[in-house]
């Protein structure tokens, strides 16, 4: 359909050569229909509707000039014309071959970038020990899926342990510094009780490995059984969904983010029911704004209406996604990773824990 756009530019034009007041001549103007058709279709097409251009410019110029009004000019004038519409056609050609060389670049740039998001972020499982997992990541620019949001799981004799974070800044230097808190992570979150000693390994590993001014923002959870236990780098506060009802899963003193010394409270505990639902997040959830009214993205409310009762957790963020999305008119300014854990010991009759990977979302891989 795209491809019969030009086709009616240039229709049109000829039919108002032949039609219009003698006393203006266009057909000149024949040359948009090939341009038209570079940005449109590719360079076998285009070079058509170039040729089709200079043949309908030749037969108006010259066998029809003088019903037209274009013959009472000189030879030269339409010759000119002429020439016009085919270096327009040929540039519409180069152009055409141009652009798709760069589509073809970009695609696979984008798909390099969800190779490396693969390769930094790995698979989360739907279910580990009495957890319930789904994982979202949507970027800001949607050619460029790679972002400083970060998240990773792992099972460890202590409990399940869960890192979300966000590094400072964007590009490739965020990219490698969220690459190595998250490879420290899986190390030390198998080998150090402590959540603390956690913290303070992954605190180092900031201050190694980025410069003067990068730091982490970061939430550390543990959950062993029904006992959850949270240590919070300066990074906004999950959300804890208790029979429906959000609420914040606030400490009382924030820590300073990870490579600034992560100085601050001791670990903050609580105990989830069955039923608990805790949602992690980046702050591209937390500080999005409405792009008329600069109104913050109401998290509580849209965290509230997308958890319904009884829904797939994968179905809660794609709800919340797109809650995300309609608030900002498809204008999100940074990354939005989430990470979404619903406490949920098996019964008897309940097959052993799935491998399947929990992604979800527009921007995930």
């Amino acid at each position: 359909m795209r491809s019969l756009v030009p086709l009616v530019v240039l229709l049109a034009v000829v039919g108002m050569g032949l039609t219009g007041d003698r006393r203006y001549v266009i057909i000149t103007s024949l040359v948009i229909s090939p341009l038209l058709a570079a940005a449109l279709t590719g360079p076998w097409v285009t070079a058509a509707y170039a040729g089709a251009a200079l043949l309908f410019g030749a037969l108006q110029a010259i066998p029809l000039g003088y019903y037209s009004g274009v013959g009472h000019e000189s030879l030269a004038a339409q010759m000119i014309r002429l020439a016009v519409i085919a270096a327009g056609g040929a540039i519409a050609v180069a152009a055409s071959r141009d652009r798709q060389r760069r589509e073809a670049r970009l695609r696979d740039v984008t798909r390099v970038a969800d190779v490396v998001q693969r390769a930094i972020l790995g698979a989360v499982p739907a279910r580990v020990g009495d957890l319930r997992l789904a994982v979202s990541y949507d970027s800001a620019a949607a050619q460029a899926r790679v972002g400083g949001d970060l998240y990773e799981v792992a099972q460890t004799r202590w409990g399940v342990r869960i890192l979300v974070g966000d590094a400072r800044g964007k590009g490739l230097d965020a990219v490698r510094l969220a690459s190595r808190v998250m490879a420290t992570f899986r190390v030390v979150a198998r080998h150090l009780a402590d959540p603390e000693e956690v913290v303070a390994a992954l605190d180092a590993e900031v201050v190694r490995s980025g410069g003067a001014e990068d730091f982490v923002t970061a939430v550390f959870a543990q959950l062993d059984g029904a006992r959850l236990e949270l240590v919070n780098a300066g990074h906004p506060d999950p959300v804890l969904l208790r029979r429906g009802v959000p609420r914040l899963l606030d400490a009382t003193g924030r820590r300073t983010p990870l490579g600034l010394g992560a100085a601050g409270t001791t670990v903050v505990r609580s105990h989830l029911v069955a039923g608990d639902r805790i949602l992690f997040y980046t702050d591209g959830l937390a500080e999005a704004r409405h792009p008329r009214t600069r109104e913050f993205f109401p998290v509580l409310p849209a965290v509230q209406a997308a958890f319904g009762p009884a829904r797939r957790l994968d179905a809660c963020l794609a709800d919340l996604v797109a809650a995300l999305r309609r608030w900002t008119e498809a204008t999100l300014g940074d990354d939005v990773a989430l990470l979404a854990a619903e406490f949920a010991p098996p019964s008897r009759a309940e097959a052993p824990a799935a491998d399947q990977p929990a992604r979800v979302g527009a921007g995930a891989p």
